[in-house]
């Protein structure tokens, strides 16, 4: 390469990108030349010392692998170039190991917070600095506790404070096979089909902290192929999504419907815990049905490639299947959906839609007032967000998961200071259960149980989630 490049390189490197750059060398630069290694300049004449620079194809991969393909051009290189130079590349040459790629990319997705409960599980030296995952990666090789086959610790460890974390380790067993790491392995965004393989590494002892069913011992032959109940959407991106919030309060003005007392706390709410979960939150106040359609096919065009997942909250009157805007027509629960499952941006990420409203205009034996007539009691007013029911029908693509206040038919209610019933326990349960690493479909569980089992004179709710999701959903709460 010529050194002019190397300097060019350099110059726009900062110390972290040196830092990462040298973590990604550790299995190429003897550790006694790496060590003194300050620069990119240092680090490139190393990698030329092991002549490991002849094909011209490790720079690049490394700065793709840091994200900096701003740089690419330095090298007269395209991302799309290198991507398919690397599988041509002849078996005598090397490149970044998967496992230094896979530790990596555990760096890249750890909180600060996980970053810290690792380093007090692990029970690491306190005299020494650990500024970043990798520091506690180099530390643990150190004292031979991590290792290509030796991650079980580690293992043991992530999966007490984020189980998406542990599955990516377990994921590399399971797919290892002692060649270098496919660059789509590196960017989620863009993975391919993984192949079939069986994996027979020697060993019987089960991995910490496993159960039967969800995660083998090293002698057990893997299909790669198939899903595990460990399987996690990934919901490590920062932002981490969008999330509407579409708010219809005043129906007087248009209809003959009432407006939705209360709904501001449950906006509120809405705002405050999805904020906490890293996604950028947009309200819309008081939208018509075209309205709310226009908004829904605008953010399903939007850009999600650097997104996790997509959240809909909706808070209005409603009927079977439908959700009705402030002029008093009907939007279907399956226009908000659609669209999303054309996103191509969305593919294989969850969709999450949460509907205050009522499926139709029956009570169920056992809840609340209705929605112009008004009970006051001594719990508190409550009134019911209801019409008369439809015909619709929900249908649902693949990794959509739509809460519903209620089951169809029937009506849901809403306190006129404290916000609805529903939506109140829905945020309640997940502030409480999200930093547990509790999966939705359980967080939801418990809030099915803990709305049916509100009384008041005799009547009753009972909310109704319905999914296509094809993993396992943690949603992160720092």
């Amino acid at each position: 390469m010529n050194p002019q490049k190397f300097h060019e390189i350099d110059e726009d490197l900062t110390s972290s990108d040196v830092a990462q750059l040298k973590f990604l060398c550790m299995d190429l630069i003897p550790k006694k030349r790496l060590e003194p290694v300050i620069d990119a300049k240092d680090l490139f004449l190393r990698l030329e010392e092991q002549a490991l620079l002849e094909d011209g194809l490790l720079v690049p991969e490394l700065l793709i692998t840091i994200g900096r393909l701003d740089l690419l051009v330095i090298l007269d290189k395209t991302k799309e170039e290198v991507e398919r130079e690397l599988p041509e590349r002849d078996d005598s040459s090397k490149g970044v190991s998967e496992y230094r790629k896979m530790l990596f990319r555990l760096s890249e997705d750890m909180t600060e917070e996980n970053l810290r409960s690792v380093k007090f599980l692990l029970d690491l030296p306190r005299a020494k600095q650990f500024a970043s995952f990798l520091d506690v990666a180099i530390e643990m090789e150190k004292q031979q506790r991590l290792g290509e086959n030796n991650l079980d610790e580690l293992y043991s460890v992530l999966e007490r404070c984020d189980k998406q974390l542990a599955c990516r380790i377990e994921e590399f067993k399971n797919t290892h096979r002692g060649g270098r790491l496919p660059l789509q392995e590196v960017f989620p965004n863009e993975r391919r089909p993984l192949p079939i393989r069986m994996e027979t590494e020697r060993g019987d002892e089960r991995r910490r902290g496993s159960s039967v069913g969800s995660l083998v011992t090293d002698s057990d032959p893997v299909l790669t192929n198939q899903q595990s109940d460990t399987e996690y959407y990934s919901m490590t991106q920062r932002p981490l999504g969008y999330c509407l919030i579409i708010n219809n309060y005043n129906f007087e003005k248009m209809t003959e419907l009432n407006n939705r007392k209360g709904t501001e706390k449950d906006k509120d709410d809405l705002v405050q815990l999805f904020r906490r979960m890293h996604f950028i939150v947009e309200v819309l106040d008081d939208l018509t049905a075209s309205d709310i359609k226009d908004v829904i096919k605008s953010f399903a065009k939007k850009d999600h490639t650097r997104m996790g997942a997509f959240v809909c909250c909706v808070l209005s009157h409603g009927e079977k299947g439908a959700v009705f805007g402030i002029d008093g027509n009907l939007v279907e629960i399956r226009e908000l959906t659609l669209p999303f499952a054309e996103c191509l941006t969305l593919l294989r990420k969850p969709k999450l839609f949460f509907i205050q409203a009522c499926q139709g205009s029956k009570a169920q034996n056992g809840v609340w007032a209705s929605d112009g007539q008004v009970n006051d009691t001594e719990e508190g007013i409550f009134e019911e967000d209801a019409y008369n029911p439809a015909l619709s029908s929900v249908p649902i693509e693949a990794d959509f998961l739509i809460g519903m206040a209620t089951v169809e038919h029937y009506q849901s209610f809403r306190h006129t200071r404290e916000g609805s019933i529903y939506i109140q326990e829905l945020c309640r349960q997940l502030e409480l259960f999200c930093p547990r690493n509790e999966d939705i479909l359980s967080i939801l569980t418990k809030v099915n149980h803990a709305v049916s089992t509100k009384v008041l004179k005799g009547r009753k709710q009972m909310p109704e989630p319905r999914y296509t999701l094809t993993k396992k959903l943690v949603l992160p709460m720092d």
